[in-house]
């Protein structure tokens, strides 16, 4: 049995693939939402900072933080592999293992994809979500508050400690994001918010594309501040009408999310300069 099948094999295993065997799948896909990402070694990461298991789990969840921002939740997946030719058999079982783990997280079912081999590793996961009233980022109003969840920041210090060869804690959010209770928090004020995304540039890259997309500028308290250069947060930036600044407080306490209000919506653009994430 040669590597693809025997990652097939193990996928099929993990018990969070359906229907596969075709060459293609019918879903129910009414209220669905679509989206890609790729994760490539020498761009996104670099094989030596990440276990095979914990590769598999970040690919997937890059999507489910992008699913989460539009308050959808995560269904179905297709999964494009391209495994290293020097891949050994016990690595090839982590990076299921890590994929499993995510799909049994967040109660996705793979129904389909493709592998081939080739020099580096790669994945590209596209994610089918449902959700009956998504969140866009074109919806912010003029005087919108500005909210975005967690703590900034540390994503950037671990990159760079990794860059200059050091280590970093498996819980870094760099390594493994942090979306715990986020998906219920976000469908729980999906009511209460104009607009939103997940902070995977870095908050002053968001901003910008926020601004753009707007014709409003995001004015920021402390523009300034070097955690908002930091991106792969996996945090979400939210607008919403001061009116619902108490409710959403509220709810956040309920979920466990720590909100941090960091600015307001205003006329005119927003020019940042925020770093360049990836290579």
């Amino acid at each position: 049995m040669d590597l693809e099948a025997h990652f097939l094999n193990a996928l099929a295993q993990s018990g969070v693939v359906w229907g596969l065997g075709d060459d293609a799948v019918l879903l129910d896909t009414s209220q669905a939402l679509y989206m890609l990402d790729l994760f490539s070694e020498g761009v996104h990461f670099k094989r030596e900072w990440l276990s095979y298991a914990q590769i598999g789990y970040k690919a997937m969840c890059v999507n489910v933080s992008d699913s989460i921002a539009m308050a959808a939740c995560p269904k179905y997946a297709l999964l494009g592999m391209q495994l290293p030719k020097g891949c050994a058999l016990s690595e090839m079982r982590q990076l299921v293992a890590g994929i499993a783990k995510a799909c049994q997280e967040f109660k996705i079912k793979i129904v389909g994809g493709d592998t081939t081999l080739g020099k580096d590793l790669s994945l590209s996961v596209t994610l089918i979500a449902k959700s009956s009233k998504p969140l866009e980022r074109t919806k912010i109003h003029p005087k919108d508050l500005l909210v975005h969840t967690g703590t900034l920041g540390q994503s950037y210090k671990d990159l760079t400690t990794l860059l200059r060869g050091g280590k970093v804690s498996p819980k870094s959010k760099f390594i493994r994001p942090q979306l715990k209770n986020l998906l219920g928090f976000m469908l729980s004020v999906r009511p209460l918010v104009h607009a939103g995304l997940d902070i995977s540039d870095g908050l002053l890259a968001e901003c910008n594309r926020l601004s753009k997309l707007n014709k409003l500028a995001c004015k920021l308290d402390k523009p300034h501040n070097k955690a908002y250069l930091s991106g792969e947060e996996y945090e979400l930036l939210l607008s919403i009408p001061p009116k619902h600044k108490l409710a959403l407080l509220r709810r956040a306490k309920q979920h466990r999310i720590k909100l941090n209000f960091v600015g307001v919506a205003r006329r005119g653009l927003s020019h940042y300069r925020p770093k360049i994430w990836h290579a």
